[in-house]
Formats: C-alpha cells, structure tokens, sequence
C-alpha cells in the first residue's frame, strides 16, 4: 500500500507537528532524512494494495480516506475492491482514535516487537538498489523470515522509494515500509522459509510482489547432529520474546530464566553455528565464556533453529567503554580494567586449549554479567570487522582473497593485543587509531601489562605468546578472588628472554636478578606455529548495515549473488 498522502501538511501549532496521513512518512522522532541503497529479485504476480488519498484539514487527528481500486494478484476483483476498502475504514477509525504521540508509540512499539530490522545491505556497485532483512512476528510463537527488495533508479517522485532513497538512517526506511504495508501484512500468505516481498511503484501505486526467497532458505541442522552433546533442547513454542538485541540475536526467557537467542542468520552460516554449538558446550568449564544453556529446536524436535546462551546484564565492553569514558567522562577504575584483562585472556586461553579459536576477538564480543566478570562471546571463526585484522593479512587482503581458512589463534592473539590496547586507553573503537597501537610511557599502567599488550601486538606472528603463556604475566591474585583458576594459579611471571626479541617481559618491571621468583622461559617451549591466521574477509557484492553500534557484522549473506 502506497500510503503516503501527497497533500501539505497543514500549519499547526502544536509542538510534536502532525501528518497529513498517519501512514505518510516516519515519525519525527526517528531521525532526519537523506540517502542509501540493494536487491535482484524475481517479480511475481503483483499484489497491489490500496491507496489512502484523502486527508481531512479539520482536524489535528491524522486519518485519511481510501480509494477503492484494489489488484490483488493482477486480477480485478470487486470482492476484493470491498474487502480492502472495509479494511482500510477499520484502519481508518483505529487512527482517528488516537493522538498523534499515541501513533508514533504505536509504531514504535510495532518496530520494536513485530516488524524487526535485522540488518540491510545495498549493492557495492552503488547500484540503487536495497534489500532489508526482517523478522515479522506475526504471532507470538510464529516468527516469519522477510526480506524486502527495493529499486531506487528511476522512482517516481515522491513514491516510497524516491522517499527511501532520500532517507539516511536505516531505522527511518524500514518505518516507512512498515507503514506502507502494515495494514496489508495480514492478507500476504507468507511462506514457511523466507518470504521476499519486491515493492515497486507504478502508475501511481505501490505494488507488492510476494516470492519465495530462495537464496535466503536455511537448510537448518538436524537434532541428529548435536545429539552427541547432551544438551538442553528448547522448543520454540516455549521462549517467550522480551527484545530485540542486534541482528539475529534476540532477548528471551524460558520458564523464567532471562537468556539470550541466537538464530543462524543466513544459509552459508550453518556450519559457523554449529562450530559454535561445539564449542560452547566444550567450554562449560569455563568461568569466563559465556554459559552455555542449550539449543533451540523446532516444535517437533526435528530441526536446530538457534541457541541460547546467558544473559550479560551489563552489557557489552565496547559500550561500557563508550558510556563511561565517552559519554559520561566518570572513567573505569584500574583495578576493574586488570580484573578484566585477567578474565579475557583466562577466557581466551580456555578457548584455545580446548582446541577452539574465537576468530572474532572484538570489544563487541566481550560482555560483562552481572556480577561484573568478563565473558567472551561469538566463538564462531567468523572474522572481523575492517582494521581489527591482524598485519599480516594486509597482503591478503589487498589482492581480494578470502581469508576465512586463516583465522586462527594468532589473529586472536592479536585482537586480544587490541583489547588489551583499548582497556588501557579507554579507547571504544582502537580498530579506528590507526597503527600501530602503542602504550607509550605517559600512559599510566603497570609495565606487565604494557609488555603484554605489545607482544599481542607484535607484527611478527612467533612473537605473540599462547594467551596461557601471557596469564603468568599477571601479578598474583589476591587470595579471595575465586573468579578463575586462573585468578588462584601459582604460576610465575613470564619473561621472554632470546635473540630474537630484545625487550625483557618482567612482572610489574622487576629486574630478575633481584626476584628469583621470576623464571626465565624459553621462547620455543612456549611457541606453537599453527597455520597463519587473518581476518574473514572476501569479494563481496554488497555492503551491510547494522542496527546496533559497534557490533561486529555478520556473516555476508548469498543474496542475488548469482545476479
């Protein structure tokens, strides 16, 4: 339904300024307007839905009037003419109930709890086109999979797309399509994999072209293949919905408990999903990785559609960084930063001895719970976002490789460098300083760590030490932290002593002549050389936007891949 008015607004008094159409454009609130792009999809036969036409300028109550010619399937239907005018009257009078602030907490309520963004991605071509990837609730235990293809080259002035190829912010497009088609959204019979609806407008009205998409089908594993891990199944008639985190990623409860969903976001993830799967529950030992709570599976227990993982009260690091440092100048104390830092290399070090690698060992991928403890998150070997890749995949990635076989524990290593970089500068985002990231003197933090944080960073892979190595860099714990084995171990302080790196890594700068207690270790001993490692990355066809900031992207998606 193309619904919005082409009629000026009327001049009003009122603070919150109100539509000619409620349905006409986003509310204010979501932002201003501006510019993007993405998709190539197969038209089917079109359903075209009614047009709101009319406004009435007494009133400072947004409603409108309804046109009457409706197409459903490319068929004149008077029935369905009928059908569609009762529904838009219904519409109608429901609007003419309700302030113009009731509307917007409407819609936004809608935003948050039905119609979720969950990503969108225009072309690198800079072709105007655009695809959004949505979950549409259509009811409480029935999530639909939607995807929305739009092309802006020659819209028609001011259609829904030349409307949407002026808007900036991703929140504000997928607004204004809700409420182009809202009203309509009960009519579409939606498939059971993933619906593509292609919205087009011609002669004047907003056409939807409802297909199966089918390069965005999942072929979901089967219960057989995590069977061996013994873990909880949850049916998805059981979790009850809370919120909307970021992308697939969901806040849940099941009977109760407070938990985290994850779906598989797209078809080529399957296997990252379940290498995640694995490794969770490979990890359950393990104080500072996430708890692992089970799988999701489909109400006849066949199919595996996600997992559920705690809930981290505080959040994650990258924005507990951002609001204290950034946004609120009060700052984070040092005993907290080096009890995390002692957490995420005990977490890391778990990963890596369990025979696991994180592969995307971001701020973003660190979340603190609410007892305050850091726990890692992601274990997936997806990648990582732009400048968090370690140097020695620049090469690769300027002659455009794929560099997902190469992630492994020395690109973690180095990402951990970057995390530990950032904690000490207070720094959200180190990915954006540019290199190389050093702590220099006049950074107030113990020499320990400031040695640590420069052999993650080393541009020589043989010189980052395994992060079970770099635990015994810290000073002991004290005798009443009984966060971690870790955190109690025994272990000494570590110093790198060879040819080939001339820096010694002594604990709290001590010198070793006077505290026997510091050993020195051999290089070699503590060395492994797996295979390079480097950051996910490919010749992708398009650009993807994200709804939550500082989160790390997911994993590209096939869309129209094949053109």
């Amino acid at each position: 339904v193309d619904r919005r008015a082409h009629y000026p607004r009327k001049p009003s008094g009122r603070v919150s300024k109100t539509h000619v159409d409620p349905h006409s454009s986003a509310p204010s609130f979501f932002g201003e307007l501006l510019h993007e792009t993405t998709s190539n999809y197969a038209q089917s036969l079109p359903l075209d839905l009614a047009e709101f036409e009319a406004a009435d300028a007494s009133s400072d109550i947004p409603h409108a009037e309804t046109d009457d010619d409706s197409d459903i399937d490319g068929n004149e239907a008077d029935d369905a003419d009928d059908e569609y005018a009762t529904q838009d009257a219904a519409s109608v009078a429901d609007t003419c109930s309700m302030t113009t602030s009731q509307y917007e907490a409407m819609i936004l309520d809608k935003l948050e709890r039905e119609w979720i963004l969950n990503l969108s991605m225009h072309f690198r071509d800079r072709s105007k086109r655009e695809k959004f990837f949505v979950t549409y609730r259509e009811e409480e235990h029935i999530w639909r999979r939607v995807t929305v293809s739009l092309d802006y080259r020659d819209a028609p002035e001011n259609s829904l797309e030349w409307d949407l190829s002026r808007t900036k912010y991703q929140r504000d497009k997928s607004t204004k399509i809700y409420e182009a088609i809202r009203d309509s959204l009960q009519d579409i019979q939606f498939y059971d994999t993933v619906t593509n609806l292609k919205l087009e407008t011609t002669d004047g009205r907003l056409h939807v072209h409802v297909v199966e998409d089918g390069n965005e089908i999942i072929h979901y594993p089967t219960v057989s293949q995590i069977r061996h891990l013994g873990c909880k199944r949850v049916k998805e008639r059981d979790i009850v919905f809370d919120s909307h985190m970021s992308g697939f990623v969901y806040k849940v409860s099941v009977m109760g408990k407070m938990l985290i969903k994850k779906e598989i976001p797209s078809p080529d993830t399957v296997e990252e999903f379940l290498y995640e799967v694995n490794a969770l529950s490979g990890l359950r030992f393990s104080k500072h990785v996430i708890d692992f709570y089970g799988v999701v599976v489909d109400d006849d227990d066949e199919q595996v559609k996600g997992l559920l993982i705690s809930f981290a009260g505080q959040g994650a690091l990258i924005d507990i960084i951002f609001e204290n440092c950034k946004e609120n100048h009060i700052g984070l104390p040092w005993n907290t930063r080096e009890k995390w830092a002692r957490q995420i290399v005990q977490g890391l070090a778990d990963v890596h001895e369990s025979g696991f690698v994180q592969g995307d060992f971001t701020l973003s991928n660190i979340v603190i719970d609410d007892a305050g403890d850091a726990k890692i998150i992601d274990i997936n070997r997806r990648g990582c976002p732009v400048g968090w890749e370690p140097p020695e995949a620049t090469a690769l990635i300027e002659s455009n490789q794929r560099l997902s076989m190469y992630i492994g524990v020395k690109s973690d290593l180095y990402q951990l460098g970057m995390v530990l970089w950032g904690l000490a500068m207070l720094e959200d985002e180190p990915e954006t300083q540019g290199r190389p990231l050093i702590l220099g003197p006049e950074i107030n933090v113990p020499d320990w760590y400031r040695q640590m944080t420069e052999i993650c960073l080393s541009d020589d892979p043989r010189m980052r030490l395994q992060a079970s190595s770099l635990l015994r860099m810290f000073p002991r714990a004290v005798p009443d932290d009984e966060h971690s084995d870790a955190l109690r171990s025994d272990h000494d302080p570590v110093r790198v002593d060879t040819g080939a790196v001339n820096n010694e890594y002594l604990s709290d700068g001590y010198d070793v002549e006077s505290h026997s207690a510091m050993r020195t270790v051999d290089l070699d001993e503590e060395l492994v050389y797996p295979s390079s490692t480097y950051l996910h990355s490919g010749p992708l066809p398009y650009d993807q936007y994200y709804t939550s900031r500082g989160r790390s992207p997911p994993s590209p998606l096939p869309s129209d891949m094949g053109g």
